[in-house]
């Protein structure tokens, strides 16, 4: 997939690409420009700082005149560079849900967490993940809007992925932003990937989530992995069937004694087949898996069935 750093949607609205790991389409931020300053929809991981400030530059803006950093949650790949951001910009805020406003002024446990997953693997894949000034740091509840230069995005608590997970309905043109709970979907395909890392997957509260957007009958979701679809009906119902039909899978392979690699591999090579057989692109299952990592999927579907007693 060609990168392309800054693709312009409306007239003060840019998909940046992060360049994750070097590739094209895999985690993405959304800037909102403005006369009174500009607004980052996800900041993206600390790795991808110097590729986010180039994007911003390819849409023709100035990092600096960023003044608000919107996450929708704060896993690494969401919101790891936000910190860093606050350092380099000291007129910026950072708009986060409640739940995780605390980890964010203090990531220790947060760090400690993904170091025992990633291990030495932490800073090539995630960079610094600097704390944020907690005057600095401001909540969002469920239906708080925030102005974002002519625009106003009305914030909707969507745990399933996260539990402190919002998405983002754009009042102006109909839109959510959806982080992860809309799942991945990489640009140049129809397949739709829940992403279930742990520690919190909630499928039950996912479907409840996955609902409460379909009812705005949004005009198209942009997701952070990695764009803007206009069919939200077929994506969503395709994001809940292969959730479900993934815990049902797990679960019955858990009882059947499959151990953790076992699963892992299944896992990858089904999805990888029906990836490439729909887009005839074996690259893009690379995007999907950089994206979301079977590993993390497995170990996140396994700890919510666990806790649900039901392997």
């Amino acid at each position: 997939m060609l990168l392309i750093p800054a693709r312009q949607l409306a007239d003060d609205l840019w998909l940046l690409d992060l360049a994750f790991q070097g590739s094209a389409g895999v985690i993405g931020a959304y800037l909102f420009t403005g006369p009174d300053g500009h607004t980052l929809l996800e900041t993206g991981p600390g790795s991808t700082l110097d590729a986010l400030e180039r994007a911003i530059t390819a849409a023709g803006a100035h990092l600096g005149d960023v003044t608000q950093l919107v996450v929708t949650h704060i896993h690494l790949d969401h919101a790891g560079a936000a910190g860093s951001l606050l350092r380099l910009l000291p007129n910026a805020r950072l708009f986060v849900h409640p739940v995780g406003a605390p980890h964010m002024i203090d990531p220790s446990k947060l760090l400690a967490s993904a170091t025992r997953i990633y291990g030495d693997r932490m800073d090539l894949l995630w960079g610094a993940f600097e704390p944020c000034p907690q005057d600095r740091v401001v909540t969002l509840a469920d239906d708080d809007t925030l102005r974002c230069g002519a625009r106003t995005l009305r914030a909707l608590y969507t745990p399933g992925h996260a539990s402190h997970h919002i998405a983002f309905h754009d009042l102006a043109d109909g839109a959510v932003y959806t982080g992860d709970v809309a799942g991945v979907r990489l640009d140049a395909a129809a397949y739709v990937r829940p992403p279930t890392p742990p520690p919190d997957i909630d499928v039950d509260a996912w479907h409840a989530s996955a609902t409460r957007i379909r009812a705005l009958e949004p005009s198209a979701l942009r997701l952070t992995h990695f764009g803007s679809f206009d069919d939200p009906p077929r994506h969503l119902d395709e994001l809940l069937r292969r959730l479900d039909a993934w815990a049902t899978w797990i679960a019955q392979r858990l009882r059947d004694g499959a151990t953790r690699d076992e699963l892992v591999r299944e896992l990858k090579t089904d999805a990888d087949l029906e990836v490439t057989a729909e887009t005839a692109d074996p690259t893009i299952a690379e995007g999907y898996e950089l994206a979301s990592p079977s590993g993390m999927t497995v170990d996140g579907m396994v700890r919510y069935l666990r806790k649900k007693g039901e392997t």
